[in-house]
């Protein structure tokens, strides 16, 4: 029996978000995947609804669910931003919060709805995915792809690569994953090559005190907006979206692996490492419910993986070892807490001093996270 042509409908209400946002669990598409963590509904909800999502602010976007035989096959969003707009060109539009089942068919005609919304849009390239922004969910990931992700990144599919490839997107560029395993075992000489770059810095590091979240928040968003200019990709956090990254950041800060550089009184660079909560997090399977949270603590105490989840240093202080010297101190640190491996991601494949840095670690890059573009005919 033939199936039903597939139909690609606009979600035009609640109703329709929630089955947007719910379509990873209502396909089955991660059912027997061993590595899905299922993000939190309740973030999801927050950052696709108009009224709350900081993106509405800088940009435009539509969500889209394609329908088969009556059932919700795939998804997929498409979106402009003004910010990037003013910084980098006028003509690339973005796809995310693509999922899809297994159909070359499907896939092609959730991406022939996001490019046709993007070229009335006037865009004349797209690229994706992004959800919404580098600093949400980038890319599918195409190396790596049998390992869990850390904390705060997300797993794929492991056809997506091939149903964008097969319609035509290319690579446009790779986000990696770096891990230092075994970290207890550089313990006899970190403080000693710490001590070494440190000579002549003159720098101050200090960890995360109590009563003093707000103060440091507010000095993270201003050296971040300004360290990270010229990274691949980036914009300056709004004040909404930093907020809405603050109040998850909050929850699992660990104060000291939060840790501060300073020149006299003038804050110059941060790193802030969290501990790698998804062995707990695939518990909760995407609600808060308290049986659930009480499961998922115990797990997430047992997680022995940090992740440097942000880290920037004024674009003044660079070449100056401040940024070796913060992940030294965070390996040190995480020893001493009973951490053992230790998590950089993402870090963009021209991010050359980062990765310098990194592989004088000998750290391993174990996963590739790509965002792929293509010209709109």
């Amino acid at each position: 029996m033939m199936s039903e042509e597939i139909v690609v409908k606009t979600v035009n209400d609640h109703s329709m978000l929630k089955k947007f946002v719910y379509f990873p669990w209502t396909s089955e598409i991660y059912k027997n995947d061993p590595v899905w963590v299922p993000p939190l509904i309740r973030e999801q909800m927050q950052l696709l609804d108009r009224r709350k999502s900081y993106f509405y602010e800088i940009g435009d976007a539509e969500l889209f669910i394609a329908y088969q035989d009556g059932k919700p096959v795939g998804r997929i969003s498409a979106h402009v931003n003004s910010l990037y707009e003013k910084k980098y060109d006028n003509n690339t539009g973005f796809f995310g919060f693509f999922e899809s089942v297994p159909s070359q068919e499907v896939a092609n005609a959730l991406f022939d709805r996001a490019a046709a919304w993007l070229k009335e849009k006037g865009k004349t390239m797209m690229q994706g995915p992004q959800s919404f922004s580098v600093y949400d969910s980038v890319g599918f990931d195409i190396e790596g792809n049998e390992i869990m992700p850390v904390v705060g990144l997300l797993h794929f599919a492991p056809y997506y690569k091939t149903l964008a490839e097969t319609y035509g997107f290319r690579k446009c560029i790779d986000w990696y994953c770096y891990l230092v395993r075994d970290i207890e075992d550089y313990k006899p000489y970190l403080a000693k090559v710490r001590e070494e770059l440190m000579k002549g810095q003159n720098i101050t590091y200090r960890t995360l005190q109590k009563g003093e979240f707000t103060l440091r928040a507010r000095q993270l968003k201003e050296i971040f907006n300004r360290a990270w200019d010229g990274n691949w990709g980036h914009l300056p956090l709004t004040d909404k979206q930093f907020n809405f990254f603050f109040a998850q950041l909050k929850t699992v800060v660990i104060p000291e692996l939060a840790i501060f550089a300073e020149d006299g009184d003038k804050t110059i660079g941060f790193i802030i490492s969290i501990a790698d909560a998804n062995i707990g997090l695939r518990i909760l399977n995407g609600r808060l419910y308290p049986w659930r949270l009480f499961k998922a603590y115990r797990e997430i105490k047992k997680s022995k993986k940090i992740r440097t989840i942000v880290m920037g240093v004024l674009p003044e202080y660079h070449g100056r070892h401040i940024d070796d010297v913060f992940y030294l101190k965070t390996i040190e640190t995480g020893v001493g807490m009973g951490f053992n491996a230790s998590d950089c991601s993402l870090i963009v494949e021209t991010n050359y001093a980062m990765i310098r840095a990194l592989k004088a670690l000998k750290a391993e890059n174990y996963k590739t996270y790509r965002i792929f573009e293509k010209a709109l005919g």
